[in-house]
């Protein structure tokens, strides 16, 4: 505090003080030569009774008493009944700190990131703000000595509603990349239903080449190892793919398309059962029902 020493008032000693204005040495041994006595105390700290201003929330919280300094009737009657409420519940052992681990959370929000999701994007959606996530996922981040430490615990309602938050396309942005492996997969089975490739590039707007480069994936991939496409193309490509998934196109184009898709071995819609999932295979009859 100003005007008090915070040096060592022994002759030569510059150490911090710990008690009766002496460093930890010379307390010691002042202590066991039994001259404690001879250095005088500190005076004791005054306290001032402090009252926050009267819009703040007294007694809703302990935020006014314990951060504020608030020393009102209502703050103190309020932060003492918290307390003797807790001291019981530790004495019948039913105390919660309201903390859970943080380590799943921390494991759901690089799953969600995977699939395109940031962290303030979750954020907005858990309906948290962006410094709890980013603390949970990259650690502290105030200079100091624990910057970048990563919680152990949270509390149970900021993992609960990170939780909640479910990767799901229609929750990313419209130009946020994603893996095109099963859109592809609908383009696919579309061309060996019948559907061409123009009428497909017409009615999602893009033309052909989209949907040319779409059906022969598989060069792609091998060539640059991934495809991407932006999450509004992949939403107009499941549209597209649920309303004309059950129609099955007749004439001689629709013959060319499901013979186009029979040689290079292309299931149909009846044979996928989860299009989004890497290690879901088509059943085996699928050559047969696209030549059809």
């Amino acid at each position: 505090m100003p005007g008090r020493p915070r040096t060592c008032t022994h002759d030569g000693c510059h150490n911090r003080t710990v008690a009766r204005r002496l460093c930890r040495t010379h307390y010691q041994a002042a202590w066991h030569a039994g001259l404690l006595g001879d250095h005088a105390k500190l005076p004791t700290r005054p306290r001032h009774r402090i009252v926050c201003p009267p819009d703040h929330k007294h007694a809703a919280s302990s935020t006014c008493y314990i951060q504020h300094q608030c020393r009102c009737d209502p703050c103190t009657d309020h932060h003492t009944a918290m307390q003797r409420r807790r001291d019981r519940l530790k004495a019948y052992g039913r105390f919660d700190t309201g903390l859970v681990d943080a380590e799943p959370v921390r494991e759901h929000l690089l799953m969600l990131g995977e699939h395109g999701l940031g962290y303030k994007r979750i954020a907005g959606l858990a309906g948290l703000g962006v410094t709890p996530v980013r603390t949970i996922l990259w650690g502290r981040q105030d200079p100091g000595p624990r910057k970048g430490e990563l919680p152990k615990r949270v509390k149970r309602e900021t993992a609960e509603r990170i939780l909640a938050v479910r990767p799901s396309l229609d929750l990313l942005g419209d130009r946020t990349l994603v893996s095109a492996r099963p859109y592809i997969r609908r383009i696919r089975a579309l061309i060996a239903a019948g559907w061409t490739q123009r009428e497909l590039g017409v009615r999602l707007g893009c033309g052909t080449n989209l949907c040319t480069t779409l059906a022969s994936y598989e060069r792609q991939s091998r060539r640059h190892r991934t495809y991407q496409i932006t999450a509004a193309r992949a939403r107009a490509i499941v549209a597209l793919y649920d309303e004309l998934n059950l129609i099955r196109p007749t004439g001689v184009a629709a013959d060319r398309s499901r013979a186009y898709a029979a040689a290079r071995g292309w299931p149909d819609p009846w044979a996928w059962e989860v299009y989004d999932n890497d290690f879901d295979r088509p059943s085996p009859p699928f050559a047969k029902a696209s030549t059809a």
